[in-house]
């Protein structure tokens, strides 16, 4: 079932008499809202029923490979550009993996912001020459519609054969999916997508219990 579609139904339902009291009209931009917060639970479920058996292949059918160009290199450090910001899961799991694009055997290694410092004081570039990657908010950006984040890539070859490219396998997020790409989601049919969409729709948000009373000293 294509995202369109799915958006059709859900609406087409809130516009039935089956709806009863929920009855309502909805913009498809507010429907495809709820199908992304979907879209990130299952996600993230995925991601702890990975995180139990150690599997974490399931993340794979959302999966996409994007090539990004290596640029700005100084030395052995350069960066490249994400097309879009990454699904936000627990040990960086929304980037899959990292290779060189003409090389996929050479694969980079995930490492955090301060992880350089360590890194340093055990001299670990003198016996690993392994390239590696961290994730950044792109702080290069001069307005809207620029790419969000960014790779910081360390210890790269600087000599020829130099990386000029590599291949990000990001989770592909669905406010990235066409309104008419093919929407699967494993162990869930279209029916299934479009009735946890409608109960999401549904739920009534919780009551505001805040005391709004302003107690002032005279």
């Amino acid at each position: 079932m294509k995202k369109i579609q799915i958006v059709e139904a859900v609406i087409d339902f809130f516009e039935s008499d089956q709806a009863g009291e929920r009855r309502a009209k909805y913009h498809p931009e507010i429907v495809k809202v709820h199908l992304n917060n979907l879209f990130n639970q299952i996600i993230f479920t995925t991601w702890i029923n990975g995180k139990k058996f150690s599997d974490f292949s399931q993340l794979d059918a959302w999966s996409k490979t994007y090539e990004c160009t290596v640029v700005g290199q100084s030395g052995s450090v350069a960066r490249a550009l994400l097309p879009f910001a990454p699904v936000q899961l627990p040990d960086g799991m929304g980037i899959r993996q990292v290779s060189d694009h003409n090389q996929n055997a050479t694969v980079f290694a995930p490492i955090e912001a301060t992880a350089n410092v360590v890194f340093a004081e055990l001299e670990v570039d003198l016996v690993d020459t392994t390239p590696t990657f961290r994730l950044e908010q792109n702080n290069l950006s001069t307005g809207a519609g620029e790419t969000s984040h960014l790779l910081r890539l360390e210890r790269l070859p600087e000599e020829d054969p130099l990386i000029e490219s590599i291949d990000v396998l990001l989770i592909r997020p669905m406010e990235q999916m066409d309104d008419y790409d093919d929407i699967v989601i494993p162990g869930m049919s279209d029916e299934t997508i479009v009735a946890q969409v409608i109960d999401l729709m549904s739920k009534k948000p919780n009551p505001d219990t805040a005391n709004d009373n302003v107690i002032t000293n005279n």
